[in-house]
């Protein structure tokens, strides 16, 4: 009810304003009017306010309390005022008598129809787009990417305390996004509206209401209520060509019919960029970006106010112009010329409302030097809604900067081009006074990224020629340029002026990028067509009327036939948004959010994945980096910030890790999946904040979150590692000490030291039983005695190590201190690409030849004992088998052949005995690996795609699975190892050891 009562009055308090320095077309566009100057001046009254009150720990309900006082002594003044100055409303009252304009002839009940119209579909594209459900956000599939940093920053207000203002995806950093739209959307949740129906309400109101103007703009610049209206509904049909190819896709009236019906994206263009699959030209940019329409109504409302001042400049030249000649032709003793009709015949093509004169480029003010006097005197009393219009405009950058960039340039080329030039420096003067501060605000500071350079041409477009730039604007507009064209044939001199002040927005758009994104520059081109619309309604509504031989059925085809060209697109494109699916963000009455309410500030930082949406965001909490691609485009540092992102997660030093989050203002640190297994984090340092920061939160319902809490001191067992050097727990994918390369191999000595096959680094790296970085073996390379891709490697009891390297084809046997001993080549043709490497209870070398499809048997000398095997699903017969392992009681021989889903199990000459099904295998994920527990009797099975590894008794039985305690996880196990009661376990996708205590 609060959140209702606030908007009310914010409308009243815009209407109340206007009042005051406009003058409407009709009670439609006084309406239009209050809400979008109401909207605005309330946004940013309540933000101001609640800057003030920052140190409170509600700012916002203060600053709606101060809100609610000023509105109501505001609209409660004239009436105090007529008390104390007797008199004073009757003034006022005759000031306010001439509010309404004189409208051309027509009924307004067609307007109020056509709003009404216009007020159900805007309501069906905004709730279609952006719902509630139980407690959760239904983004429409399209929105949901533009949704992620505007529903954060909603609920930073609703739900947290957003003072001074960050961006909620990229928190440590002032504000580089024009917020103010979904500020008030957030603090009319606070009043009591659930997020969907506070911006859905703004955004319908501000829609409608710019769809009001536009016809307001189009009934004054053409004196036709018909060309309003008409131009307001071409909105919604951009007129692109698009539809041109998609139909002639369909292979018949009835296909094309079924595959519009069934549409779930908008229509594409024939150009390459990636936005132009997006939907760029449909209404999905004022689906996505609710308050691009709200900031051009003002701007078009100034618009409306500056053609009412042109045209009684125009009608005043007139006027004098009309009594000199009656003067001079009384003079001659003439009769009075006839008055000159100001409604004209359609059928002839000439204006209907302004007499044919030409706006002179010079200042009006041409009176004689000795009434400088009176001149300046009525020069002052024009000033005021000249300044009011410049403090809306220059209010707007924090609400949409383009569209602030886009009046300046329009009203630049006014004031070139017409008249009232004085009146326009005061506008330009008052409007830069107040927008010059928030546009350095946005643009400058430490942590802002390289602008491009500004002179950028061809928009998007690849080799932008001046063929290619006509090419794309042909098509995205297609045959609304030969109305246009037509038009500007029969407009008046202010009509075409006006034209070409909005044209210019075309040449900004091509010629400049004023943000890192240069797509943003659509908005230019969106803002220009609203006002091409007009001039198509134009033609049309002549082209109605047109009377050709006394008919005007010609005039009536054409214009029936120019506009089903134009339509299609539009009504295709209206299809996607009630076909396509919805993405759920949970919102309230959730434990995680419920958590971070109670035990995290609203100004606290946490360190997480980069999400577009997430419960953290929806709690009004702020992430240090959120999706990169929102904090690239507003303009910030995404590259330093990646960088200082990266290291928080994959630094092993305990020391820097603490002090670089404390540097960056982090307060908690979230570890989930994302994390732990995204491609941009490498090797995740996980155990470094379980070892030093305590754990405050787990639930594996969010993808296995679990949050770290940062003290605000150091704790006491915090230090500095050794530069250089890790622990193979830790590993990390590099070449350094205790680091790894995709290993696929690993053994343990008789003296528990762990060795593991480096594969992609060439070498053997050996570590104590607790982890730590004892040396290397090896040399990577391709000659003899030198390691290309150590696999499977295996260790006999007298110490030596033998390595199955996969890219030499070979069988390297080495001794404890690394040195060659013998260099194994397999049985004809050779090996091709050995994997793995197993040793019987008599010294016998068993090695998986997977190129070859066999196992392969040698005595120690290197002797060949045995060879079975083929290529097949039958008994025998492998299909890619990745391991071998041999119980040392039985000397049975186990085989991992995975693609068939199954363990063969062979006597030691390679006779079959039995198989073992596991339907967990089946998926190329990795190089399953088996061990033998021949103490348990147990078989340990990895399982890749299960990040798991599987347990079965020798009969082969399936026990259950084994994965390590948290936070540590199994990330991509290649391999197995043995010793005592503690399992290692090779992780070839997280480069890094687990031991798992049996």
């Amino acid at each position: 009810m609060l959140a209702l009562i606030y908007f009310a009055l914010a409308v009243c308090v815009g209407d109340f304003l206007c009042r005051r320095f406009y003058q409407f077309e009709s009670a439609a566009h006084r309406c239009a009017a209050a809400i979008l100057v109401g909207l605005l001046v309330s946004s940013w009254f309540t933000y101001l306010a609640g800057l003030a009150f920052s140190w409170a720990s509600r700012p916002l309900v203060w600053a709606n309390l101060l809100f609610f006082i000023a509105a109501i002594a505001m609209l409660s003044w004239p009436k105090w005022r007529s008390r104390i100055v007797k008199g004073g409303s009757a003034k006022v009252h005759k000031l306010r008598s001439d509010l309404y304009l004189p409208r051309p002839k027509g009924s307004g009940i067609p307007d109020w129809l056509l709003i009404a119209g216009y007020v159900v579909l805007v309501s069906w594209m905004m709730f279609a787009s952006f719902n509630t459900r139980g407690g959760k956000l239904q983004i429409a599939n399209p929105e949901y990417s533009d949704f992620g940093p505007n529903t954060a920053l909603m609920q930073s207000f609703a739900v947290g305390h957003n003072f001074p203002t960050e961006y909620p995806h990229f928190s440590g950093d002032r504000i580089r996004y024009h917020f103010l739209f979904y500020f008030q959307a957030g603090n009319l949740e606070l009043l009591g509206l659930d997020p969907a129906w506070s911006l859905n309400l703004l955004s319908i109101a501000t829609l409608v209401a710019m769809l009001v103007v536009v016809m307001t703009l189009g009934e004054v610049l053409f004196n036709s209520r018909a060309v309003g209206r008409l131009g307001s509904l071409l909105f919604f049909f951009f007129g692109s060509l698009a539809y041109v190819p998609f139909l002639h896709k369909q292979a018949s009236v009835r296909s094309a019919i079924q595959a519009i019906t069934h549409q779930r994206e908008y229509l594409q263009t024939i150009f390459p960029y990636r936005g132009e699959a997006w939907g760029t030209w449909s209404q999905v940019t004022y689906l996505n970006q609710r308050h691009f329409a709200s900031a051009i109504g003002i701007l078009l409302l100034v618009l409306v106010f500056l053609v009412i001042r042109y045209r009684a400049v125009a009608a005043k030249q007139a006027n004098q112009s009309a009594s000199t000649d009656i003067m001079k032709t009384r003079e001659n003793g003439l009769p009075d010329p006839a008055p000159t009709s100001s409604s004209g015949n359609p059928s002839r093509l000439q204006d209907v409302r302004e007499p044919q004169i030409e706006m002179p480029s010079v200042s009006v003010a041409t009176e004689p030097r000795q009434e400088t006097g009176v001149i300046t005197e009525r020069f002052v009393a024009t000033l005021p809604p000249f300044i009011f219009s410049g403090v809306l405009l220059g209010l707007l950058p924090m609400w949409n900067s383009a569209v602030f960039m886009a009046a300046a340039a329009i009203l630049g080329l006014l004031f070139i081009l017409c008249p009232l030039r004085r009146q326009m420096l005061v506008l330009a003067v008052t409007s830069g006074v107040i927008a010059l501060p928030q546009m350095l605000y946005l643009s400058t500071g430490s942590g802002r990224t390289n602008m491009p350079k500004l002179l950028h041409w061809g928009y998007t477009i690849d080799h932008p020629t001046v063929a290619n730039v006509a090419k794309y604007l042909g098509f995205t507009f297609g045959f609304k340029w030969l109305l246009i064209a037509l038009a500007l044939l029969l407009a008046t001199n202010l009509q075409r002026r006006f034209f070409l002040a909005f044209l210019s927005l075309i040449a900004i758009a091509f010629c400049f990028q004023f943000t890192i994104e240069v797509l943003a520059n659509q908005k230019f081109i969106h803002i220009w067509v609203i006002i091409a619309n007009l001039f198509v309604a134009f033609v049309l509504w002549r082209l109605w009327h047109f009377s050709l031989a006394g008919t005007t059925l010609p005039g009536k085809f054409a214009a029936i036939l120019t506009t089903l060209l134009i339509i299609p697109g539009g009504i295709i494109d209206f299809f996607p948004i009630h076909n396509t699916g919805w993405s759920e963000v949970t919102y309230m009455n959730d434990p995680l959010i419920g958590w971070l309410e109670k035990n995290v500030a609203p100004r606290e930082i946490l360190l997480t994945d980069r999400f577009v949406n997430h419960p953290i965001l929806m709690a009004g909490r702020r992430v240090f980096y959120g999706w990169p691609y929102y904090a690239w485009s507003a303009g910030y540092d995404a590259g330093k910030r990646d960088r200082v992102y990266t290291e928080l997660f994959e630094n092993r030093d305990p020391w820097k890790v603490y002090h670089l989050l404390k540097e960056n203002g982090i307060s908690y640190v979230g570890f989930d999946g994302a994390v732990r297994h995204a491609q941009f984090i490498k090797h995740p340092n996980e155990q470094v904040y379980a070892t030093y920061f305590p754990k405050v939160f787990e639930d594996s319902r969010y993808n296995g979150l679990v949050i770290y809490k940062i003290p605000d001191v150091p704790p006491s067992k915090l230090s500095s590692v050794p530069e250089g050097v890790t622990n193979m727990f830790e590993g990390g994918r590099e070449s350094g000490k205790g680091q790894f390369d995709s290993p696929t191999g690993i053994a343990v000595d008789r003296s528990g030291n762990v060795l593991v096959a480096d594969t992609g680094n060439g070498r053997i790296e050996k570590f104590s039983p607790s982890g730590a970085f004892l040396g290397a073996i090896g040399i990577k390379g391709t000659g003899y005695g030198q390691l290309g891709a150590p696999n499977g490697i295996a260790i006999d009891r007298t110490g030596n190590t033998y390595a199955a390297d996969a890219s030499k084809h070979r069988v390297e046997k080495l001794a404890p201190d690394g040195t060659l001993i013998d260099e194994w080549k397999g049985p004809d043709p050779g090996f091709y690409g050995p994997r793995r490497i197993a040793i019987g209870p008599d010294d016998s070398v068993y090695v998986v030849d997977q190129g070859r499809t066999r196992i392969v048997k040698f005595g120690a000398d290197g002797r060949v004992l045995t060879v079975w095997g083929s290529k097949g699903n039958g008994d025998g017969q492998f299909d890619d088998h990745t391991s071998v392992a041999v119980d040392p009681k039985t000397n049975k021989v186990y085989v991992a052949d995975p693609i068939n889903k199954r363990i063969q199990i062979f006597d030691s000459n390679g006779r079959f005995i039995t198989k073992w099904i596991i339907p967990e295998w089946g998926r190329s994920h990795g190089f399953e690996d088996l061990v033998i527990d021949s103490q348990t009797n147990r078989l340990y099975a990895s399982s890749a795609n299960m990040d798991s590894v599987l347990i079965f008794d020798l009969n082969g039985n399936k026990i259950g699975s084994l994965t390590p305690r948290s936070p540590d996880r199994l990330d991509g196990p290649s391999a197995l190892a043995l010793l005592g009661r503690k399992l290692y376990v090779l992780n070839m996708r997280g480069n890094r050891v687990t031991a798992i205590d049996l």
